[in-house]
């Protein structure tokens, strides 16, 4: 399958997080499904299994499973329809159109507004593009959403049944901080640097701190870790999201990591920038174009000069990262791309750039090899790890790996 149609299509997986920190009951993960299962009147419950302690997969429903649509029809933003199809609910905010004889209680069919225009508060159906992704159970009126003169909060809609037949699973089942959605390949990353007591580590780009929560959790709040992102809000997110996961092993700072290593610096107790040879392990999670995001529902174009400013940026990190790592540390470079510039060319530049720099093999393996012919040979292309459509006789993987969202990962010891 080609790249551009695979991205517009929904993984036909869910992953969460499991922190390791805090007990996880599983029994209300069952509960939920069974409850679910009554409620489509299906025969089976969804397969779901832990690929590690801190891992869970969810598969689809049955295909015979569905559920009848409403004819009543409800518009949402296109980054709410694609989370919709991933198993979330309808939050208010994201609620575009309704119809006036709408009230709580009704079932209701849910469209993604793909190109944008939907205007907030239509009152008739809208006639631009549109993709049906669900249907639920209206939870708020027409006036609660736009009519009372205040920003509406809360879940708007109560997902029955998505398009995808994903099963209707979010975080907001467990207190906060106990189960995160996250994508299975941002968490083979965080096993690839595999955190462990002691070491110091460094997080590059770490907002929103779903990877800086899981190293410290892996570490059992025993290893040192800095956090760094150069916007102060996003900041104080990774801040807010240690504390709700109880990882207390987190300095977050507020910096430029294109700039994090000087010859001047102190040491590392004084916060950025930091002296050459400063830490064991770095995560280096770059900005990228996000190509690699499902289901991409809203038309998003890129200019050839936005990508060519990714690896701009992508160079001058990996520059101070390698300065950064400890002699025989190791490095991980990872993004949620499917652009060979950004991934396989980045890797042959940075063994290029940097003599002291060797690739090594970025395990666990959940995702397949590099692609060929693109600056990597056959020996280094099987030690990276690409998550995509394609499939290689080099490394073959299993579906319920590979079907989540386009991801590359690289490992490096200098």
């Amino acid at each position: 399958m080609d790249v551009s149609d695979w991205v517009i299509q929904c993984p036909k997986y869910t992953t969460f997080r499991i922190n390791i920190l805090k007990p996880f009951n599983s029994k209300k993960l069952q509960e939920t499904l069974v409850n679910q299962s009554i409620e489509l009147n299906a025969k089976h419950i969804p397969d779901y299994n832990c690929l590690k302690q801190d891992c869970l997969i969810l598969s689809q429903w049955d295909e015979d499973v569905g559920v009848e649509t409403s004819g009543i029809e409800v518009v949402v933003d296109a980054a709410c329809a694609a989370a919709v199809l991933r198993g979330a609910h309808v939050f208010a905010p994201a609620v575009m159109s309704l119809t006036p004889n709408c009230k709580a209680g009704m079932k209701v069919d849910i469209y993604g507004d793909l190109e944008g225009k939907c205007k907030r508060g239509l009152k008739v159906p809208y006639d631009g593009e549109k993709l049906y992704v669900g249907t639920g159970i209206l939870k708020m009126s027409r006036f609660e959403l736009f009519d009372n003169g205040v920003q509406p909060k809360g879940i708007a809609i109560h997902t029955l049944l998505p398009a995808s037949k994903l099963p209707v699973v979010n975080e907001t089942m467990y207190p906060k901080g106990y189960l995160l959605l996250q994508n299975l390949p941002s968490i083979v990353c965080s096993w690839v640097l595999n955190a462990q007591a002691d070491e110091y580590i460094l997080d590059m780009c770490a907002a929103p701190g779903n990877k800086t929560t899981h190293l410290g959790e892996m570490s059992k709040n025993k290893a040192f870790i800095i956090a760094i992102d150069k916007t102060p809000q996003k900041v104080l997110k990774i801040q807010e999201k240690c504390e709700a996961h109880g990882v207390t092993c987190v300095t977050p700072y507020c910096f430029d990591s294109t700039k994090c290593c000087s010859e001047d610096s102190s040491g590392i107790n004084g916060g950025p920038p930091f002296p050459p040879d400063s830490f064991d392990k770095i995560l280096l999670d770059a900005p990228c174009s996000g190509l690699g995001q499902r289901p991409q529902l809203g038309k998003k174009v890129m200019s050839l000069n936005m990508l060519k400013s990714y690896t701009i940026v992508q160079k001058k990190l990996m520059t101070n990262a390698v300065k950064l790592l400890k002699p025989g540390g190791r490095l991980v470079y990872s993004t949620c791309t499917t652009t060979v510039d950004e991934n396989e060319a980045l890797v042959s530049w940075a063994l290029e750039k940097f003599p002291n720099l060797k690739l090594i093999p970025a395990e666990p393996f959940h995702g397949g090899p590099g692609l060929p012919g693109v600056g990597l040979s056959d020996e280094q292309r099987v030690l990276v790890q690409r998550f995509g459509p394609e499939i290689d006789e080099l490394r073959l993987v299993e579906e319920k790996y590979r079907d989540h969202i386009g991801f590359f990962i690289a490992a490096f010891s200098k």
